[in-house]
């Protein structure tokens, strides 16, 4: 996911071409995979399937600032949490996990393919392709997708521009209700889709003084409007939508805190924790999850999927 930030914060992007190498035919690559435990490995093997964003795969700065998958991202960590139970409840039952997200990716490049070459074409055709192969083997397919549109977008720069807010949050909408349709018809009946919302990386403009106070507020209004849209989608689509946005108690600014940073808003203080965005260079300001940030996520995740009997 690219930085949603204003102007006196601008995010990265040196290293996310090295991700997207790293990336490079992740679906021939899992295919190998999984032709291998076909021929060797008689464990009866499940899958959680990962899509979306540079969030999916866990992206974080290096201590040079430089922008690179990691394996400490949420599907990783949620992975991590469903796994044991999982595995235990039958003899010789296997999870893995299968990663096809990719760095920057718009849902214009989800369903049409963009940075991240995949043979099936895009990821989304990828993803329809796996599930297509593992159709009752596919346990959880979790997707987070829409910031790097909303991003792409320029609604927020100095200031924040609410018609452009209110269509590209539409168009979002109905983008995603496409995507969401081709994994539903593609999943089999055992198969549980997830999706989630985003926190807001605009509040810590907090930081910037008055102007960035006044700037930090408003954006929350905007951030509301691009996430109750992704609400809206998931729950006509009957998926279960992780709120990732509440989870980071991105509306609050009365309850204030102590942090490194000073006292601050509780929101704010939350986004210098859970991201980079508070970081000084070479590290920061970036908007990718910290560990904790990437955890909170996956416990958001692991409380929006549907209690087993």
């Amino acid at each position: 996911m690219k930085a949603l930030i204003p102007a006196g914060r601008i995010a990265k992007s040196t290293g996310l071409a090295a991700a997207i190498l790293l990336l490079a035919g992740c679906d021939a690559a899992n295919d190998a995979i999984d032709a291998i435990d076909d021929i060797g490995d008689d464990a009866d093997v499940y899958y959680y399937v990962s899509l979306g964003t540079s969030l999916s795969v866990g992206v974080q700065p290096n201590s040079s600032g430089t922008l690179l998958p990691t394996d400490d991202g949420y599907p990783e960590q949620l992975f991590d949490l469903i796994r044991a139970d999982f595995e235990a409840g039958a003899p010789n039952r296997e999870l893995r996990l299968r990663k096809f997200g990719c760095p920057g990716e718009t849902l214009d490049d989800m369903i049409n393919g963009g940075s991240c070459p995949y043979v099936a074409g895009s990821q989304l055709d990828a993803a329809v392709d796996f599930l297509g192969d593992n159709a009752a083997k596919v346990l959880l397919l979790t997707i987070d997708i829409g910031g790097n549109d909303f991003r792409n977008a320029d609604c927020i720069t100095d200031a924040v521009d609410s018609r452009c807010v209110n269509d590209v949050s539409g168009q979002i909408a109905t983008d995603l209700a496409v995507v969401l349709e081709a994994l539903g018809n593609a999943a089999g009946p055992a198969t549980t889709i997830v999706g989630m919302n985003y926190y807001n990386p605009y509040l810590a403009s907090w930081l910037d003084g008055e102007d960035g106070q006044v700037l930090a507020t408003s954006s929350s209004q905007a951030a509301v409007v691009f996430n109750d849209a992704l609400a809206s989608t998931y729950a006509t689509a009957a998926i279960p939508m992780a709120d990732v946005y509440t989870a980071f108690e991105s509306d609050d600014f009365v309850n204030m805190v102590s942090s490194p940073n000073g006292t601050l808003p509780v929101n704010v203080a939350n986004i210098c924790t859970f991201t980079y965005m508070c970081d000084a260079p070479p590290v920061g300001p970036d908007i990718h999850a910290t560990v904790a940030g990437y955890s909170l996520i996956a416990d958001t995740l692991m409380g929006a999927l549907p209690a087993t009997p």
